[in-house]
């Protein structure tokens, strides 16, 4: 096993560190063999390439600006990860000498068969939009066709990826990888204009990326479909109802007996793709919302501004009266699952003696990490931080429990390890037990006490259902 793959398993291990879940659509689209180029949005520095990685059986080689190898711990990581430095202009001197050796690296990898990994914006992405796309991509793409008489099979695939939340840390993620783009279509326009044939390929693969990675122009507009979806449920789109049948191109099938296992373990949680709208349902439906509205707002402006002022009312409601989630989802399912709440109250007061546990052994290298990487003002550098601090952070505070049980109670070596051996596993847990608790706690029986203040429903129940007949109206001229 090389030192890439070993990265990516470390990877797959500390990402629950930083999501509640991430999910792929459609990674089937990434050609299993040949020249592939893998272009994304760029909305989370480092975290994004990772997140790529972690996708694909496929080892990715990314092009990185070069300012992360001047740090030469970091640099020696990123060459041995097959990583390849980009120059801008500005950044180097001969920046544009320089580039030419790059595009080299790229076509020699493409002619084996490699996968590139690109950010073809530049920079990071703002909340909700991918910028215009610099034709770097198109290119290098274009450049090794041409060096290979539009032979070659490269292949671009555009991929989206969609923070539920931008503030990363405990958010969930999905990513939409799109149609392959080929680059030996336009060889016929390259030959003749190659300016021309970069021009479109930049313009074609922006269309496609801002597609995957839910683009919305207007920023008012997204906040109008954010508090939408959130008010009425993510329900509106037809999307929800075909939700059943495209799950299944989220992964493969178990065997019986892997799913009788994995229904064992995790029996306290409810299905997340049938009995709650999982993430791909929330964020299409959520671009659908957007959809309708941009039209809207285009023919019935004051149509769309009397709807802002409704959802405002209604979130004002909520939090004048300090609802929570759970009483919203009531307005839609009165009578809960009492299986699931029994459930869930046995597992939030079973497991808690082992998240404390796992709480107090791991609270103080976690913290020490989390605030210590902030320190690092360049956002890549810092997402590296997170990792190499972190394992550092953890390998010397359980070294100082095995040798303070060992020196001050004599506990013998074989017991000292195996308690050492419950460090890492229940430090995950007290993570999960945070998540399940916050993600299902309207589960939870002690949470529902107020439930049955019927006047207080029936208010809200007419707001949202006034909120839902006025997007209707909206819908009904506005959707595609």
């Amino acid at each position: 096993m090389n030192i890439y793959r070993i990265v990516v398993w470390l990877f797959h291990i500390f990402s629950h560190l930083y999501f509640v879940e991430v999910r792929s659509l459609n990674p089937e689209r990434i050609p299993e063999t040949g020249p592939v180029i893998l272009a994304a949005n760029h909305p989370a520095s480092v975290l994004d390439a990772i997140l790529l990685a972690m996708q694909t059986r496929r080892q990715i080689h990314f092009l990185v600006k070069s300012g992360l190898f001047r740090n030469r711990a970091l640099g020696a990581i990123l060459r041995r990860l097959g990583a390849i430095p980009v120059y801008r202009a500005g950044e180097d001197e001969p920046s544009g000498k320089r580039n030419v050796a790059v595009f080299e690296k790229a076509y020699e990898l493409f002619e084996r068969g490699g996968c590139l990994g690109l950010f073809p914006e530049g920079r990071n992405s703002p909340i909700g939009q991918v910028f215009n796309l610099r034709t770097g991509c198109a290119r290098i793409a274009l450049g090794a066709e041409a060096r290979n008489n539009y032979q070659l099979g490269l292949r671009i695939v555009p991929v989206g990826l969609n923070f539920e939340r931008r503030g990363f840390f405990m958010s969930t993620v999905l990513l939409r990888f799109g149609r392959p783009i080929h680059a030996a279509e336009y060889g016929n326009i390259h030959r003749e204009n190659p300016e021309d044939a970069v021009g479109r390929m930049t313009a074609d693969l922006q269309t496609s990326l801002r597609r995957e990675a839910m683009h919305v122009e207007n920023n008012q507009i997204s906040e109008l479909a954010d508090d939408l979806s959130n008010a009425i449920g993510y329900r509106l789109s037809p999307l929800a109802a075909d939700s059943g049948r495209r799950g299944g191109r989220f992964r493969k099938r178990r065997p019986w007996i892997k799913r009788l296992i994995w229904k064992l373990l995790d029996w306290y949680r409810p299905d997340t793709e049938s009995g709650s709208e999982h993430l791909e349902v929330r964020l299409q439906s959520r671009e659908y919302l957007t959809d309708v509205l941009t039209r809207a707002a285009i023919h019935e402006p004051s149509s769309v501004s009397a709807l802002r002022l409704m959802v405002d009312r209604f979130q004002d409601h909520l939090l004048q009266t300090r609802l929570s989630r759970s009483v919203k989802e009531s307005l839609d399912k009165p009578v809960r699952e009492r299986l699931i709440r029994l459930r869930m109250t046995i597992y939030a007061i079973a497991m808690a003696p082992v998240a404390l546990f796992g709480l107090v052994h791991n609270i103080l290298p976690y913290l020490f990490t989390k605030y210590t990487a902030r320190l690092f003002q360049d956002e890549a550098i810092r997402t590296f931080a997170y990792f190499g601090i972190g394992m550092v952070a953890f390998t010397l505070t359980y070294g100082g429990f095995g040798f303070w049980l060992w020196y001050s109670f004599g506990m013998e070596l074989k017991w000292t390890i195996a308690y050492l051996a419950l460090l890492p596993p229940t430090g995950f847990a007290a993570l999960r037990y945070r998540k399940n608790v916050l993600l299902y706690r309207n589960k939870i029986l002690v949470r529902t006490f107020f439930w049955n203040n019927a006047e207080l429903v029936e208010l809200l129940r007419r707001e949202r259902q006034e909120i839902i007949e006025r997007f209707r109206e909206l819908e009904t001229h506005y959707a595609q």
